[in-house]
Order: structure tokens, then C-alpha cells, then sequence
């Protein structure tokens, strides 16, 4: 899986990762960035060695998105569109899926493609 770097990634989420071992550094193991702009919060987890990631948006206290499990993954990529607009795309390795984007800057989203009912 092709990942940024981590100081990439701590750049882009403002903060350093928590990890879910201490003994073991990245790209190895859950890491977890969390990211708060006014009432709005995200979670971004990402285990790179097995190539799944996981997303929670809140509004305050309250989750109002969760996607788990996202995999296989097959790339990151830290984007800088505009001066002002920074986000983080997760692409899968099955490229019929479409991307995944949380925009970090200047105000915080989650954007994917659904399919509609019956479509596979």
C-alpha cells in the first residue's frame, strides 16, 4: 500500500498519531489522528501493514458518520488543492470502488460515492 509519510500525516491532522501499541512504531499497527475545527470532529485510524482504515465524523459530542473496515486499500494521498483546502484521499485497490476524501482544511468533511439501491 502506498502511504504518505508520517510527517505528512501529522501535518495534515495537526497532531501526532495515537497508537494502539507502544512497542511498535509506523507504518506498524493502528495508528489514530484525531482532528476537532469549531463543533466538528474527526477520527481517522489507519492501519497501513494490513491496508484498513477506519472514519468517524462527529458534530460535538455526537457521531454522525462511521465508516470501518475500509479495505483493501490500495493508496493515500495527502492533497493541497488551493491555498486554503487540504485533504486526505483513500483509495482502494479495486478501482470500480470510488475513493474516499476528508477534507482537514478549511473546514472539515467527509465526502464518498454511494451506490444506489439494486446497483453492484
Amino acid at each position: 500500500m502506498e502511504i504518505p509519510e508520517l510527517a505528512d500525516l501529522i501535518w495534515l491532522f495537526e497532531g501526532e498519531p495515537e497508537r494502539q501499541y507502544d512497542d511498535v512504531g509506523w507504518p506498524v499497527g493502528l495508528h489514530s489522528f484525531h482532528l476537532s475545527r469549531g463543533p466538528t470532529a474527526i477520527l481517522f485510524s489507519i492501519d497501513a501493514t494490513a491496508g484498513e482504515a477506519y472514519i468517524s465524523l462527529y458534530a460535538g459530542e455526537e457521531e454522525i458518520a462511521s465508516l470501518g473496515r475500509l479495505r483493501p486499500l490500495g493508496r493515500l494521498s495527502v492533497e493541497r488543492h488551493r491555498p486554503d483546502t487540504e485533504s486526505l484521499t483513500l483509495w482502494f485497490r479495486d478501482e470500480s470502488k470510488e475513493p474516499i476524501r476528508i477534507q482537514t482544511r478549511p473546514l472539515i468533511c467527509l465526502a464518498w460515492d454511494v451506490m444506489g439501491l439494486g446497483e453492484w
